[in-house]
């Protein structure tokens, strides 16, 4: 890209390292040259207006500076207007990229390619990648055209994720353009995160840039581009894993569940329990973790057990479940199963519901009497 995007150093005979003197100099010779007062050649007027401008820019040192850093990026024919420039996607912060995307559509006997740039943050360019390459993988292929154009679409999608120029551009536009508004802290953003795009001649400008600033800001977002490429393919792979699903399962065996649960502790499904008497059966109304069921026989003894001290009944398996009840020392309860592990117990107290506390609270026998309207009992 040239470096004299509007032609400003040409006209005056100067390059970016004339000094402000020798521009001045080189300014009253052409300006002497051109003025109408003295040339009336065809567009000695344009020429005559051209310089002054040029060296109403470089002979001020701001000026200068953002004419040198757009130069780097814009060309005569879309140079921007720096008095009216703003930032690109200004809401969403200076993390922002380019993306290039291609979608191709089959449509039996033609097929429709579209090419697209995309300004947006991270976490909208992961979706729009993942929205692109579905419809590319779902609806590329119906046509001749389209088997032919969609796997080189998918293909060009992942090169062009990161594409230098774009972003270079980009950033040094947002820049230029945060810069001007007062926004420092995003200017210097953006010019840091141009940093990695930017040529040589363009890394000397933005640095200069950024120490000018002399501010300390919070580096900006990086991109995981190689996540971005992924999204292209995550149909795919998805497709793939699943397609092992029947394969790998007929190898687990009830055991290795066993262990699982008991080292995990996942919650997986609701229990039914046959309760017996008033009750019977019945489903907790809470989701717990695999746990060894002890039938409900409200006649036998063997199962009833007392609390050695003050405890909580929790709704699940698990200190972070919520408290159901909280029991005082001595109380019965009816032992109604056990995790593999047996680090908790599932309980009955005397209202019939049931709930879960730590087995090493629980001794063998009854302890204080039990209530005459206890359901843990069998009542004659």
């Amino acid at each position: 890209m040239s470096y004299d995007a509007l032609g400003y150093y040409k006209i005056l005979n100067a390059t970016a390292e004339t000094d402000t003197e020798t521009l001045k100099i080189n300014y009253r010779e052409m300006a002497k040259k051109w003025h109408p007062d003295y040339n009336t050649e065809s567009g000695a007027i344009e020429i005559f207006q051209k310089l002054s401008v040029a060296y109403e820019t470089l002979q001020d040192d701001e000026k200068r500076k953002i004419y040198n850093l757009l130069s780097q990026v814009y060309t005569e024919k879309d140079y921007p207007d720096v008095e009216t420039i703003e930032p690109f996607m200004q809401e969403k912060g200076t993390s922002v990229r380019v993306l290039n995307i291609t979608d191709i559509r089959g449509k039996i006997i033609k097929t429709e390619e579209n090419n697209n740039k995309y300004i947006c943050s991270y976490s909208e360019g992961l979706r729009l990648e993942f929205k692109k390459s579905l419809l590319n993988w779902c609806l590329g292929w119906w046509s001749l055209k389209g088997i032919l154009k969609t796997p080189k679409a998918i293909i060009s999608n992942i090169k062009k994720v990161n594409e230098r120029f774009d972003n270079l551009k980009l950033l040094i536009h947002n820049t230029v353009a945060y810069y001007k508004q007062g926004n420092k802290t995003a200017a210097v953003q953006s010019a840091i995160a141009a940093l990695p795009y930017a040529t040589t001649e363009a890394t000397v400008l933005l640095k200069a840039f950024i120490a000018e600033q002399n501010i300390r800001v919070p580096r900006p977002s990086k991109w995981n581009f190689g996540m971005l490429k992924v999204m292209q393919l995550l149909l795919p792979l998805i497709l793939i894993i699943l397609s092992t699903f029947p394969y790998s399962a007929k190898y687990i065996s009830e055991a290795d569940l066993m262990r699982y649960f008991s080292q995990k502790k996942e919650i997986s499904y609701y229990q039914e329990v046959d309760a017996g008497g008033k009750r019977g059966r019945t489903v907790d109304d809470v989701i717990v973790s695999k746990i060894i069921n002890i039938p409900v026989d409200k006649g036998d003894d063997s199962k009833l057990y007392h609390v050695s001290s003050s405890v909580k009944v929790m709704y699940g398996p698990d200190d972070d479940f919520d408290v159901l009840k909280e029991i005082a020392a001595g109380t019965t309860v009816r032992l109604t199963g056990r995790s593999p592990d047996n680090i908790w117990a599932r309980i009955m107290i005397d209202n019939g519901e049931m709930g879960f506390l730590r087995a090493e609270v629980l001794q063998k026998g009854i302890g204080t009497p039990i209530p005459e309207y206890s359901e843990i009992i069998l009542h004659y």
